[in-house]
């Protein structure tokens, strides 16, 4: 997509959140961003419409990671470049032989006026979810369709904008993902409380009865030491996930 169709969906998402004119401008950069930057900086983002979905999603985390933080600017204007990722993904793209239509195709949007209902489906549609998003991000279709480009670019930066610039304030199935975690980590505790007094106890009774495998044993304790804490620290990293999303743990 042109530089002003990009600005325009921007526009458009900033009057549904209702952002005064400096937050606006913040996102209108972002979405202009990756089509002004010098590409020796930049070279990794470079291909607008191929560009990996973890890679979007690494951006989408530092606009979640702003606005936590109480940066609404910073988390707009990251939330931008992302936008600008997904929405170029949307258009069918620009390869040697797709090229000419991929311009055609982009010229025509430029003509189109943004489908408002589009954006309010996508914020109806949100959920303050890291899964959400990557679900979103993996679900993009590039089109020739400009109309049917259009549409899913302003639905898909919605859909992604009212995930991340969302309450803070967890819900109550993120909290009980919470509880669920501190519950799993006190039962390894545990565990592994009791592994290691059983191999104090054994290591005291080779020493009695076979010196030779209990300086062995000694030798390899830091290595079982470190994996049972390793073991007792491991938690499934989407509920990681989820809880870093909401600022409860460390991404």
């Amino acid at each position: 997509m042109n530089v002003e169709t990009h600005a325009a969906i921007g526009r458009a998402i900033s009057r549904h959140l209702h952002l005064v004119s400096r937050l606006e401008k913040r996102l209108v950069r972002g979405l202009e961003g990756p089509d002004r930057w010098r590409w020796r900086e930049f070279p990794e983002f470079r291909a607008h419409h191929s560009i990996y979905p973890e890679r979007i999603m690494d951006i989408v985390w530092s606009a979640r990671r702003a606005y936590l933080a109480g940066d609404l600017g910073g988390a707009l204007e990251a939330l931008g470049v992302a936008l600008h990722y997904v929405q170029d993904k949307c258009v069918v793209g620009a390869r040697k032989g797709l090229r000419r239509i991929h311009n055609e195709v982009e010229r025509e949007i430029a003509s189109l006026e943004i489908p408002a209902d589009a954006i309010r489906e996508g914020f109806e549609k949100a959920e303050c979810s890291p899964l959400f998003v990557r679900a979103v991000l993996y679900s993009i279709e590039p089109s020739a369709n400009p109309a049917e480009a259009l549409r899913s670019a302003c639905l898909y930066s919605a859909m992604i904008a009212g995930a991340v610039y969302n309450p803070s304030q967890p819900p109550r199935e993120v909290l009980e993902i919470l509880e669920r975690v501190k519950m799993e980590k006190a039962k390894k505790k545990r565990i592994a409380w009791i592994l290691i007094a059983l191999l104090a106890i054994g290591d005291l009774v080779l020493i009695l009865t076979q010196p030779l495998i209990s300086v062995i044993l000694l030798l390899f304790s830091p290595t079982l030491l470190l994996l049972l804490v390793t073991l007792v620290e491991r938690v499934n990293p989407r509920l990681y996930e989820q809880l870093a999303w909401y600022g409860l743990a460390q991404r």
